[in-house]
């Protein structure tokens, strides 16, 4: 059902970006007061990386499965405020939680309840605003996004060093209630669809899930207890599964996530490089901030302020890199991105070994600016690329391979870290700075496989 009126429409496009605004800001206000949480348990620093991945694998691996079952079931309504609802509860639990096992279970179903929110706020743009509107609603929805990964740092800081670190989750309670209440006056009750004869793929969900987890945990595992017979073995399940859940998708007639989408050349490297610049940025997002409170002892209220660089840069560009696309096309922009960002990994590894700021800030600032110049690129080539029929799974496509891409980041980081402290519990300045090294890797690969896209259509 369309709405008509105008005040509803501005309620729902306002609805659906708190709903992304919550999931990003989830994301980037963790990473600030991970430091704190880890003192507060007594947990290591490679442990405290579940705080945040778990969460991003949950959602990750949940995004097509609960956006697949919306489409198919016409429920998009009650998915949304379930998710809401979810998501709201299970913030009060992280917040009153008493160990960091139990922050990390109520984590995950956070992810979860992030996947039934923001698989469902993009489908209410497209089907409950009028056409002329939509445009400017999904605007709406990529600036609220924009917005929390800036402000994130910045509130987590503040909240950590003045209050503590439960309140980065309590503050989630009175905009999820709001939102609860918001969506059951304004959102009109979904029209059940027809019964769908193809059978829905859950085999392709699980072996996506499956995937992730196998090749999230043979990481983490291989940081604390070494690369054992075990460990190899769920790398090996996770090339397994991979391959199952290629093959499946290919055959399946109404397949999660579309696996002929990547037999496009130019979709499968600009989906790589897109997920290598990601883990690039989460993974400084990740690190950094042990950086700042351990080695340097900067408040986590100063460092929060400082780990706003990074956003702040990437939601600068972000505009005006729509712009440019038609003027320098997708592909030049996403190039020159990764090697801005390969730029700032070098500059950001020499301020951290040799003890300067300001290249530290001159390196967060780039690997900022590469970033929003990647972004929006990055998607409308991915998408122009696409086949017609699949115009509508691309965008799955992209949100797969950019949560795939953050946990990867954290985990690719904090194994580099471990690696070059020569310990999981405690990073060093040594460690840190060779993790950028090993971003720099990745950000040349990006540009590589950029490159290896070769667009055929100019956007």
């Amino acid at each position: 059902m369309i709405l008509t009126r105008r005040i509803p429409q501005y309620l729902l496009m306002i609805l659906a970006s708190a709903a992304v605004f919550m999931d990003y800001l989830d994301t980037s206000i963790v990473s600030i007061a991970l430091p704190a949480i880890s003192a507060d348990f007594g947990a290591g620093s490679s442990t405290m990386s579940w705080v945040m991945t778990s969460y991003l694998l949950a959602l990750g691996s949940t995004l097509l499965l609960f956006g697949k079952l919306a489409d198919r079931t016409g429920h998009e309504r009650l998915i949304f405020i379930l998710g809401f609802g979810l998501f709201t509860f299970v913030s009060f639990l992280c917040g009153m939680s008493a160990s960091i096992v139990m922050l990390i279970i109520c984590r995950v179903f956070l992810g979860f309840a992030a996947a039934m929110m923001i698989s469902t706020a993009t489908m209410f743009i497209t089907t409950r605003l009028p056409e002329n509107m939509r445009g400017v609603g999904l605007g709406v929805i990529a600036t609220s996004g924009g917005v929390a990964l800036a402000l994130g740092p910045g509130i987590g800081g503040i909240l950590t060093e003045y209050i503590s670190w439960h309140w980065i989750f309590f503050i989630n309670i009175p905009v999820g209630i709001a939102g609860v209440l918001l969506s059951l006056v304004l959102i009109p009750k979904s029209e059940a669809k027809p019964r769908n004869k193809q059978p829905f793929d859950v085999g392709g969900a699980l072996l996506l899930s499956a995937m992730l987890v196998s090749l999230l945990a043979g990481l983490e595992l291989g940081i604390t207890y070494g690369w054992t017979l075990s460990v190899i073995l769920l790398m090996i399940l996770c090339a397994g599964t991979g391959f199952l859940f290629f093959r499946r998708e290919l055959r399946h007639p109404d397949p999660v996530l579309s696996a002929k989408l990547l037999l496009n050349r130019t979709v499968m490297w600009a989906s790589l490089s897109t997920l290598l610049v990601t883990l690039v940025y989460l993974g400084v997002i990740y690190v950094m901030p042990f950086f700042f409170t351990g080695s340097y002892q900067i408040p986590i209220a100063a460092a929060g302020l400082i780990m706003l660089l990074p956003p702040v840069s990437m939601a600068l560009i972000g505009i005006p890199a729509g712009a440019l696309t038609g003027k320098f096309g997708c592909m030049r922009l996403c190039t020159i991105a990764a090697v801005i960002m390969a730029a700032g990994l070098l500059i950001l590894a020499s301020g951290i070994f040799f003890g300067g700021m300001p290249l530290i800030f001159a390196g967060l600032l780039l690997i900022g600016l590469g970033m929003g110049l990647n972004e929006g690129p990055s998607i409308q080539r991915i998408t122009i690329h696409s086949p017609p029929e699949l115009q509508g799974s691309s965008g799955g496509l992209i949100f797969t391979v950019m949560n795939i891409g953050c946990i990867l980041g954290v985990a690719v980081f904090s194994v580099a870290a471990s690696w070059g402290s020569g310990s999981a519990d405690v990073y060093s300045s040594a460690g840190i700075a060779f993790s950028c090294l090993i971003g720099f890797i990745a950000a040349f690969f990006a540009y590589v496989t950029s490159r290896l896209a070769r667009d055929r259509n100019f956007c």
